[in-house]
């Protein structure tokens, strides 16, 4: 896998010829970066790999895959903002004289079932004269040509003609880019109060000590074990490795005990972390050949 973070740039080489195949993948927080890239691109007039309003009215007719609320938000933002510059527009160009073809002419409706290669190839029939963005919604067309058209920004590009010769071609009209953003507001709102129930469910049961016990399990048990028990809390000074030796050997004692079924505790316990790691072997070992290293 290749991990191409937002705003970064990839490429490869080939030695001869060769199959290649590679599948995109993108999560639903890269709205924000699609944006983004797909403003950078109309600036210098590069055709999209594909077209980004396709995309997220895609994702709004799928509602039901949205999980979260904080990509859900995003998804909104998108739409109000695309919405709200297509229907402006449409409206400042109808003013000025665009004419509105919609209902002599009949469009056929975009597909939002799925991302196809049959809807691929029909955005690319029209993308825009001036930026080479596909004009997903609607688009300007004059009568001085049958194949060239605008989108709504760059319109006053596309020709000379006056604008009484123009006229919008629309694939999504009003009602249903309202109603679209309408059901993804009233999603966000219900994934909004259903992450706000289980947090407030969580912090009620993380809040509950009802059913806490007031011991741990074992710690009479282990107080009874151990009355009585001696803990050394002297500072180690002198022969600290003398002293050493024979708190191991104590410890190891005990244990031999413990495993025998013996269970009486050695005159003297300690909570070193010294002695871990020791080996038993030396508990018939003298003073002067045991030896304790730093585990």
């Amino acid at each position: 896998y290749v991990i191409t973070f937002p705003m970064s740039f990839h490429g490869g080489f080939s030695m001869g010829p060769n199959v290649g195949e590679a599948v995109n993948f993108a999560t639903h927080d890269w709205i924000a970066h699609g944006s983004e890239a797909n403003e950078r691109y109309r600036s210098f007039a590069r055709p999209a790999v594909f077209s980004h309003d396709r995309l997220t009215f895609t994702m709004a007719a799928h509602l039901k895959d949205q999980k979260s609320f904080r990509t859900c938000k995003q998804l909104l933002t998108e739409l109000e903002r695309v919405v709200e510059e297509e229907l402006r527009l449409r409206k400042e160009l109808i003013s000025e004289g665009v004419r509105d073809v919609s209902r002599a002419v009949s469009l056929p409706a975009n597909r939002l079932d799925q991302l196809d290669e049959e809807s691929a190839d029909y955005d690319d029939k029209r993308l825009c004269h001036g930026c080479k963005h596909v004009c997903f919604f609607s688009a300007v067309a004059c009568e001085c040509s049958q194949s060239k058209v605008s989108c709504l920004r760059h319109s006053h590009y596309m020709c000379r003609c006056a604008k009484s010769r123009r006229y919008l071609l629309i694939w999504s009209n009003e009602k249903d880019m309202t109603k679209t953003l309408e059901d993804v507001r009233e999603y966000c709102e219900f994934l909004k109060n259903d992450e706000n129930r289980e947090l407030e469910t969580t912090n009620n049961e993380s809040h509950d000590k009802s059913n806490l016990l007031d011991v741990a399990p074992g710690v009479s048990q282990d107080l009874v074990n151990h009355r009585g028990d001696e803990i050394n809390v002297e500072p180690v000074i002198g022969d600290s490795n003398n002293f050493l030796r024979k708190e191991l050997k104590a410890s190891v004692s005990y244990l031999e005990e413990s495993i025998g079924g013996r269970m009486n505790p050695p005159s003297r316990v300690i909570s070193d972390e010294s002695t871990i790691g020791a080996n038993s072997d030396d508990k018939d070992s003298s003073d002067d050949g045991a030896s304790c290293r730093e585990g």
